[in-house]
């Protein structure tokens, strides 16, 4: 894969969650974030891939406000993730295990991404330009 962008779907079925419930719902747009995010990291690093930045897009990734939290939650069916793998069931604060689940999606299509990512050849670029 290159740096070309996925459809939301697309996008979901990397992360392993539900479909979005259109391209410019709370969830797709979550979901195009990752993308956009892990691809510049990537490139900044001139392809390397270290997992902390999976851990970096995560955090970075999950609504701050409660209401888009919310509803990015409704729209990805992120129930159907185990916030307790990482702890969250522990304090009973649904609005932090609701961000735990969107961390764990945004944390898989981040690897997900990075795991298919190839940079474009540049050898191909340059015969395409003499061509």
């Amino acid at each position: 894969m290159t740096t070309d962008t996925r459809t939301a779907w697309q996008l979901a079925r990397l992360a392993e969650c539900a479909d979005p419930d259109s391209d410019t719902s709370p969830g797709a747009d979550f979901l195009n974030n990752v993308e956009t995010d892990t691809l510049e990291r990537i490139i900044d690093n001139d392809g390397e891939w270290d997992d902390d930045m999976a851990h970096e897009i995560a955090d970075g990734a999950v609504p701050a406000y409660t209401y888009t939290r919310w509803q990015t939650f409704t729209d990805l069916a992120a129930w159907d993730e185990d916030p307790s793998e990482m702890g969250a069931c522990d304090d009973g604060d649904m609005t932090q295990m609701a961000a735990v689940c969107l961390y764990m999606i945004a944390e898989r299509l981040a690897r997900a991404i990075a795991d298919e990512y190839e940079p474009a050849d540049e050898d191909d670029d340059e015969e395409d330009a003499t061509a």
